[in-house]
């Protein structure tokens, strides 16, 4: 052992090059460990049912979707609500979750969520159908993996784009298609629905991967005004740099209602109590226990 020490010694020594490259990448390796961003980040994505005006407090939220960010870990956990569930607003009625935000704006549905599920959320982003298909082009279009039924169901609602096809099996969707991907639920329900938006954001942020970071930060200037947020424009600025870092990070998408938990009544969606326990698990907040909850 103390004779190989030596030799690497003595030919960082002899080599004057060797020894810059190794004081060089031992300086990039402390930089970047400086820099990476570390610790979770919750945020709550809302889609609204129009292409009106961000500004313009109407429409009722299609797209639910909690988005949890491990920097440490470059992991990213997405769970879609099913729009016609139904929860408890502010005043401990019984409200569809698609219509709080109509009512009582977004600080509204961020408290119906933190307060029906236990989470906590950190900020909110609000798009509506226009910010959605712009941002899909703006990442160069995603490829999503489509069944027979969803490729033809997309083809019948828009009609087909020749440099576009689709059918079953990997298809690169421009916006348009991946609008009505995420919209679809005659397919099947709400939960479906859910998941398509799941696969969506997963191709989003894999597609990222592809772009160089002076592309990715050229897409977020020119798309900036196609969302509104809690967050200011600094604050934005600084997640964007965070987000640099999870170019590609591998995403696990949940769906609420979980599988079995719930049932439909006379007014939309109920859940089973074990929803909220099962979802803290998923997001790794400690112990409610599934079996408290039945």
């Amino acid at each position: 052992m103390k004779s190989t020490l030596s030799r690497i010694a003595a030919f960082f020594k002899a080599h004057r090059a060797a020894r810059i490259a190794l004081i060089v990448a031992a300086l990039l390796l402390a930089v970047i460990l400086i820099l990476h961003p570390k610790g979770t980040k919750t945020f709550l994505i809302i889609g609204v049912d129009n292409y009106d005006s961000l500004d313009k407090n109407n429409g009722r939220s299609d797209v639910t979707m909690l988005v949890q960010i491990d920097f440490t870990r470059s992991q990213i956990k997405t769970v879609s609500f099913a729009r016609d569930m139904i929860v408890k607003d502010k005043d401990n009625r019984d409200a569809k979750l698609n219509t709080i935000i109509r009512l009582g704006g977004e600080d509204a549905l961020v408290s119906a969520i933190e307060s029906n599920f236990g989470v906590s959320i950190d900020d909110w982003f609000r798009v509506n159908f226009a910010s959605v298909i712009l941002l899909v082009e703006a990442l160069g279009d995603v490829q999503v993996e489509l069944t027979s039924q969803e490729a033809m169901y997309i083809d019948n609602q828009i009609g087909k784009y020749d440099d576009h096809p689709l059918s079953e099996g990997l298809c690169l969707l421009n916006g348009e298609q991946a609008l009505t991907f995420a919209r679809c639920r005659k397919l099947d329900n709400d939960i479906g629905r859910g998941a398509r938006q799941g696969k969506l954001l997963s191709a989003m942020v894999a597609q990222t991967k592809k772009l160089t970071i002076p592309k990715l930060v050229n897409v977020f200037q020119s798309l900036k005004n196609m969302w509104r947020s809690s967050m200011s424009a600094g604050e934005q600025g600084v997640l964007l740099s965070q987000a640099l870092w999870l170019r590609g990070a591998k995403v696990t998408a949940y769906t609420v209602p979980f599988e079995g938990q719930w049932q439909y009544g006379n007014d939309g969606v109920e859940l089973y109590k074990a929803n909220r326990p099962m979802l803290l698990e998923a997001l790794g907040y400690p112990g409610e226990s599934a079996e408290a909850a039945k």
